[in-house]
């Protein structure tokens, strides 16, 4: 289950349960304002980690984790969201720049050849002319799946492509379009994710649009790109 901290004037920490766009949540109320706001921030973040709570949604530039991490508390990492819509993002970030798909490559670079990746390239080799395979733990089986199965070019690492799919942060990336897919704040290109069916002040933050399509409460198709 995930948590949420709300902001309400008589908030002392207390911990109710909630329902947050249909996805049940642990619900801590405090105020964070005056002489005593730390201490109702550090009670909410204690409540919360003795009911089992590890994430927890907080509000929009909420600035003070430091006092929920002393409870092993933690924000909801959107990195699984984001690759879930990474082949739909390298396509948008393709369209955008006047790049036809079907005459485009896409570079997947990463230190391991893992699920994410095989899925991702799997759903991209029938929709650009060729990829990248960039990752030097099973890369190389990666690609040679990828031939077999799709039957387009997969080229060596040292080629760049239209656009760049980062599973880890690192070094300056070699394609001008680059989307790092990993961490609280992933780079996109300018690209954003977005629920338009939520109110407009919820539709576009990232880790509760990660919690609610992990609890099934958005579907793929329910999330667009703007």
């Amino acid at each position: 289950m995930v948590g949420q901290l709300v902001f309400t004037p008589k908030g002392r920490g207390k911990v109710v349960s909630g329902r947050l766009y249909g996805l049940r949540v642990l619900r801590a109320q405090a105020n964070p304002e005056g002489f005593w706001g730390e201490r109702r921030l550090s009670r909410a973040g204690k409540n919360l980690r003795l009911e089992g709570i590890l994430r927890v949604l907080v509000p929009r530039d909420f600035a003070r984790w430091s006092l929920l991490e002393r409870f092993g508390l933690r924000p909801v990492d959107p990195e699984r969201l984001i690759r879930a819509q990474a082949g739909p993002l390298a396509l948008e970030a393709l369209e955008r720049r006047g790049q036809p798909p079907h005459r485009a490559t896409v570079a997947l670079r990463g230190l391991r050849a893992g699920r994410d990746m095989a899925r991702i390239a799997a759903e991209l080799c029938p929709k650009v002319r060729s990829l990248v395979i960039d990752a030097p733990q099973g890369g190389g089986e990666l690609a040679r799946a990828l031939r077999q199965e799709f039957g387009i070019p997969i080229l060596p690492p040292g080629e760049a492509g239209q656009v760049g799919l980062y599973f880890q942060a690192g070094p300056a990336p070699e394609e001008e379009t680059a989307l790092t897919l990993c961490g609280p704040r992933p780079q996109l290109a300018g690209l954003a994710l977005a629920a338009p069916e939520l109110p407009e002040e919820d539709r576009g933050d990232l880790p509760l649009l990660a919690a609610l399509w992990e609890g099934g409460q958005l579907r793929r198709e329910d999330i667009k790109i703007t």
